[in-house]
């Protein structure tokens, strides 16, 4: 069998993205992984479509510097918006993102009724109930814009109480009409998994698509032989364009380790 040891690209707005590096590396403990976090433009969920893409492409373009041979958006946002202008731009290397993930994972539950939370981008963009309904229009999807959970996250206020009145305020009616599932449309929110699930009633699915983007990634990988030899051991490379000592401190406390290579870049020369 033939191997592919160069490595996987992934990257996101900030922190948020952690998470799907977190099980693509529990999935895939073979894999190289360089990520993204564009901390100095982070949240990118209240920016205009077109610098959302310019920020995409300049993303992408610095993972393409590195030599990768897949990249991951583990930003819902960049997913919805950007996702066909990177491909474009970069046919060279495989692009994939969380919201087609999400989706996936959405339909093969089968819900009847999903509460979709996400940036103010994702949310005014449609993607995932237009991705939805064009598989199965048959389910009520209602999407609510979260615009206070990502630098909650970033701030590293997940479990606070500030976290939780700011669920109570955007959630507060999925009390009176409860969903099946609730889908995480967003690489932040699954830091405030534990409070979601405290706060809506034990039957509520919910649906992290940090999981299902890496779930996503590897499926790709073994289909189109992209696989990295099974005597490797995996490396992880780390970049940030803004903050480091913060996204080091959140990093190491979500990650449970520290982080291996960690470096400051601007991604505005690649």
């Amino acid at each position: 069998m033939k191997y592919d040891n160069r490595p996987i690209g992934i990257f996101d707005s900030g922190l948020g993205g952690l998470t799907v590096a977190a099980a693509l590396r529990k999935s895939l403990p073979n894999e190289n992984i360089i990520y993204l976090g564009d901390t100095a433009r982070v949240p990118y969920g209240d920016k205009s479509p077109a610098n959302i893409i310019r920020f995409g492409i300049e993303d992408a373009a610095f993972l393409v510097s590195k030599g990768v041979k897949l990249i991951v958006i583990a930003c819902n946002t960049v997913s919805a918006i950007a996702l066909a202008e990177i491909r474009a731009k970069f046919a060279e290397v495989p692009v994939i993102g969380v919201l087609d993930a999400g989706v996936r994972a959405c339909l093969k539950a089968k819900p009847e009724y999903v509460a979709v939370i996400g940036t103010r981008a994702t949310v005014t963009s449609d993607a995932y109930r237009r991705e939805i309904h064009a598989v199965n229009p048959g389910i009520n999807v209602r999407t609510i814009a979260c615009p206070l959970f990502v630098p909650i996250v970033e701030e590293g206020l997940a479990d606070s109480e500030i976290c939780r009145l700011a669920i109570d305020f955007y959630l507060d009616s999925l009390k009176r009409e409860t969903p099946d599932m609730l889908l995480l449309a967003c690489t932040h929110y699954p830091l405030m998994k534990k409070s979601f699930q405290s706060y809506l009633p034990k039957g509520v699915k919910i649906v992290d698509s940090a999981d299902a983007c890496a779930k996503f990634a590897e499926e790709y990988l073994e289909k189109n032989s992209l696989v990295a030899g099974k005597r490797t051991s995996g490396t992880e490379r780390f970049y940030v364009t803004d903050m480091p000592d913060s996204f080091f401190k959140q990093a190491k406390k979500f990650l449970g380790r520290d982080l291996e290579h960690f470096q400051k870049v601007s991604i505005s020369e690649n």
